[in-house]
């Protein structure tokens, strides 16, 4: 079995994309440092928030990722990961990304279960006392002006201080983030490099077997990322993420088997100059118990040994054709 790799690569292995946000990251750090220098007295939450600005965001279809360029690893250290519930619509993922995937208000309190913004941005508020007054108008036409403005002003200041927070509690339950300080986040970061590897071979394959087995990993990654914080207390939980990222692992190695003897009977298909049987199209994303993993590797196993084969039947039919050759060579 491979060496398992200790965390995915940046931008899916995107060296350009890669070196242009190295440049703007190491560019951004400069002018944090200088003006640290400069505010010699800034609170330590301050100078943590600006620091986390050095962190390269790395945008993906289901979250997002969160690099460290100046850490001892050379390509970046990865610190935190975000995924979205793949399950929910289209407009609830642009939510998701739109209100988590920003860093919260740095100072915040609560209202029961709401986490509020302190101080309200004035510009968000002057928004909704706006359309507050505008909805609230019919109704307060019975009012004297000054109450009717009144009552639209702490409508507004309600909405703007309400509606942001609710977004964010709804938006929480579908949003899963795992950070480095969590105790199992190395075997989940290995969990994303597996991943990210069978997803690529994927999409270069294009084979039926490899994108079907594709298709669970948004959920293998949502339900993993979910087992991460309750691993260090929960052993059903532990061995649940621990059977997860070992089948995945099995999983990638009989992906790459399989596009190694794919390779080895393409290149005696073109030699025989044989037809290429045409790609069946893949299916879609579909759900994932532990089961199916397993039962994806074990289809690739079976193509693996089909494949094998194939190229044994070629070979042979190139050597009988080979030894004809010469035996008639040696009759005349």
């Amino acid at each position: 079995m491979r060496p398992a790799a200790a965390q995915p690569q940046p931008f899916d292995a995107d060296r350009d994309r890669w070196t242009h946000a190295v440049q703007e990251a190491a560019r951004l750090h400069h002018s944090v440092r200088a003006e640290l220098a400069i505010r010699a007295s800034t609170p330590a939450a301050a100078r943590g928030a600006m620091e986390a600005l050095l962190l390269i965001r790395e945008r993906t279809r289901d979250g997002w990722l969160r690099w460290d360029i100046f850490g001892p690893h050379p390509a970046g250290v990865l610190r935190e990961a975000g995924f979205f519930d793949p399950e929910q619509h289209r407009l609830g993922r642009w939510v998701c990304r739109s209100v988590w995937g920003r860093r919260p208000p740095q100072y915040i309190w609560t209202l029961g279960c709401l986490v509020l913004p302190r101080p309200l941005p004035v510009g968000r508020t002057a928004l909704f006392t706006v359309t507050a007054f505008a909805v609230l108008g019919p109704a307060t036409s019975l009012l004297p002006a000054a109450t009717g403005l009144l009552a639209a002003g702490a409508a507004g200041m309600a909405a703007a201080a309400g509606v942001p927070a609710a977004v964010q509690r709804f938006t929480r339950r579908r949003v899963r983030v795992v950070e480095t300080s969590k105790a199992y986040a190395a075997v989940f970061y290995r969990l994303l490099a597996d991943e990210q590897r069978l997803r690529m071979l994927a999409e270069r394959s294009g084979r039926y077997e490899l994108a079907r087995a594709a298709a669970v990993l948004p959920r293998l990654v949502w339900d993993a990322a979910g087992l991460v914080p309750l691993a260090a207390d929960n052993v059903e939980a532990r061995d649940l993420l621990l059977g997860y990222a070992q089948s995945l692992a099995l999983l990638v190695d009989q992906a790459v088997e399989v596009g190694r003897r794919e390779e080895a009977v393409e290149s005696a298909i073109r030699d025989d100059r044989v037809a290429v049987v045409p790609v069946r199209p893949a299916l879609p994303e579909g759900l994932l118990p532990r089961q199916l993993l397993d039962d994806a590797r074990l289809e690739l196993e079976e193509l693996g040994e089909g494949l094998l084969h194939a190229r044994e039947v070629l070979g042979g039919a190139h050597d009988d054709r080979t030894q004809s050759a010469r035996s008639g060579e040696s009759d005349e």
